[in-house]
């Protein structure tokens, strides 16, 4: 079991490994079959496909902004669809709520405006 909670920009998921929410009920596993599910308190409450598949490579947190699974030929066969944001900076995380996050951390959200 990976204690690992988040990956960042450059980072693999590969098949047979999952990120866990620091309190370990989600998990974000990357499954054999080539599919991402996520399951909360054991139980799959979403998988980004039905397709199974034997030649996936892994889900990477590209540069880009774009969380993409690729093939080991490296064929895009699945994506959030949120690239283009240039060197965004981006981050997936595993909370505790139950839902896995892509964050852009590039992005100012809030400020208190106190510096000179």
């Amino acid at each position: 079991m990976s204690q690992h909670s988040t990956i960042g920009p450059g980072e693999w998921l590969k098949p047979q490994t999952s990120l866990y929410s620091t309190d370990g009920n989600t998990e974000l596993r990357m499954q054999s079959d080539g599919k991402i599910a996520i399951y909360r308190d054991g139980e799959c409450v979403w998988q980004n496909t039905a397709e199974q598949r034997d030649d996936v490579k892994g889900i990477i947190d590209q540069d880009d902004g774009n969380f993409c699974m690729y093939t080991e030929d490296g064929t895009p066969i699945w994506a959030t669809n949120t690239g283009g944001q240039g060197n965004s900076n981006t981050f997936l995380t595993v909370q505790n709520d139950g839902n896995v996050v892509l964050y852009k951390v590039s992005e100012v959200l809030w400020a208190s405006g106190t510096n000179n």
